[in-house]
């Protein structure tokens, strides 16, 4: 349990109700940090998970959510193979028979819609 010596810093009413409360919830902040340390002690830096990516399939229906998110494009060749039109494109348009997409180059290509599969990209 951590002792405080004073409450210069904090800005609670000085009452001497509202000093006790203060106490209690730093004795308990203190036991915690205290735990949180104690198990750290023998490693330098702690580590954060990294966030999992999950691509969302793009679709004719909901291709306006995803305008300002970068895309693939990629043709389904079979059930497990793809071939790469282009990555991290955003949508511009989609039509009954074609898909638009600006580049990284600000140039705007077109692909059709047919056996297209398109997903969101990692930023």
């Amino acid at each position: 349990m951590s002792k405080i010596q004073s409450h210069e810093s904090c800005i609670h009413p000085s009452s001497k109700s509202e000093r006790a409360k203060c106490r209690r919830q730093r004795s308990k902040f203190g036991d915690v940090l205290a735990a949180v340390f104690a198990e750290t002690a023998g490693t330098a830096t702690i580590e954060t998970p990294v966030p999992v990516f999950e691509p969302v399939r793009v679709t004719r229906e909901n291709w306006k959510d995803f305008r300002s998110t970068p895309v693939r494009i990629a043709t389904q060749i079979d059930d497990e193979t793809q071939s790469e039109t282009a990555t991290g494109v955003s949508l511009i348009g989609w039509g009954a028979r074609w898909i638009d997409y600006r580049n990284d180059e600000g140039k705007t290509k077109r692909t059709a819609v047919s056996c297209v599969r398109v997903t969101t990209v990692e930023a």
